[in-house]
């Protein structure tokens, strides 16, 4: 009966580690993509104001 529990406990164990690596995973992701969407963003109002003034000039 004890080497049952045991498994149970490792098994319930392996699952909660799984899902906090899982967690960490998404928030780091999430991390990265609202950095990547400002500094496409940023480039993008960067790239039209230059247009906007080679287009005036010219």
């Amino acid at each position: 009966m004890k080497r049952k529990a045991q498994g149970a406990i490792e098994y319930l164990f392996m699952i909660a580690a799984a899902l906090i690596i899982i967690l960490i995973v998404v928030r780091q992701l999430r991390g990265r993509t609202k950095s990547a969407t400002n500094t496409i963003n940023s480039t993008g109002t960067e790239l039209n104001s230059t247009l906007n003034q080679l287009n005036q000039s010219g």
